[in-house]
């Protein structure tokens, strides 16, 4: 019993000792593995589409603030604590943020060594055959009698059109005069793959990027050709929602006149379309007091710059 007990000692202090430092990083190290893999980035993509609900079947703050104040004065209880949850502003939310970030850090975790390693694979040459191919699980030998081999190797170089091929001629590993062919592929799927998963990263960094430098304004303007609308100040629209580095002091100036306004609607009583011709100034022409004519209609909005004008209504 005690020569057991002595060996399990031995074997014990025989096994490598993780370091403090080592001890210390460790759950920070496997939580890293954990949110960049794929599988906790599809979770991550799920959870933000489940969590964008809300967002559709509630009424949404920076859209209609009259309606918000109704849904919350019609359920007295259960309405201010819907507005604490931020139910009512979701996809500003803190937690709507908050998966959205982890997203974002998962994919980029994900993405950036897959990125490397197919580079990597793609500057290597292919992988020499092996001499014994049955260690390959689907081959095939022949005995070729009488020919030159370099002709071989070009008609076998012939029938892999679209594969990456390397030919090699002799080597350590081969006898004099051997000729070896290798060829890979499947480099295509794994690039549109990356494709893919870039855009996503793409998608999610112009959606912060609006969230932090663009900005939104309403404004009601009579369609009789004579009132103007100048973006001078946040204060002239109706209502406006800057992004978290705005503070509405340093908008694009621009001044609009609405000429005429027309709705066309189905015979169920549906609007179809809104149009509206008006007249705008912006960059110099606010100096000569110049005006452009341009035709607004449903998502099909003036681009003055970086900045669109909508017709809503």
């Amino acid at each position: 019993m005690t020569d057991t007990n002595m060996t399990d000692d031995n074997a014990q202090s025989a096994l490598p000792k993780q370091s403090m430092l080592g001890r210390v990083f460790a759950p920070i190290r496997n939580t890293w593995r954990g949110l960049t893999s794929m599988r906790t980035a599809l979770m991550l993509l799920f959870l933000l589409a489940v969590a964008a609900i809300p967002g559709a079947l509630l009424p949404q703050r920076n859209l209609n603030v009259g309606k918000v104040d109704e849904y919350i004065a019609a359920r007295p209880t259960l309405g201010p604590w819907m507005d604490r949850l931020e139910l009512f502003d979701v996809f500003g939310s803190f937690w709507f943020t908050a998966i959205y970030v982890l997203l974002f850090v998962s994919l980029v975790g994900c993405i950036v060594p897959r990125c490397i390693e197919h580079y990597r694979a793609l500057r290597t040459r292919p992988v020499q055959a092996p001499r014994n191919l049955a260690r390959l699980p689907h081959h095939r030998s022949l005995d070729v009698v009488g020919q030159d081999p370099e002709a071989i190797a070009q008609q076998i170089r012939g029938g892999l059109k679209g594969w990456r091929v390397e030919t090699r001629t002799g080597g350590a590993r081969s006898r004099d005069g051997e000729i070896t062919v290798s060829a890979e592929k499947g480099y295509l799927r794994e690039a549109g793959n990356l494709v893919f998963h870039l855009s996503l990263v793409g998608l999610l960094v112009a959606v912060a990027l609006g969230k932090l430098f663009g900005y939104e304004g309403n404004r009601v303007i009579i369609a009789n050709g004579e009132e103007s609308f100048c973006t001078s100040s946040p204060a002239v629209f109706d209502s406006f929602i800057a992004g978290n580095v705005i503070d509405g002091t340093d908008l694009a100036p621009m001044c609009i006149r609405v000429d005429d306004f027309y709705a066309d609607y189905l015979d169920t009583g549906q609007a179809e379309m809104f149009t509206s011709n008006i007249r705008y100034q912006a960059g110099e022409d606010l100096l000569s007091n110049t005006w452009r004519e341009a035709r607004l209609r449903v998502n099909h909005p003036l681009r003055v710059d970086s900045d669109r004008v909508y017709l809503q209504g």
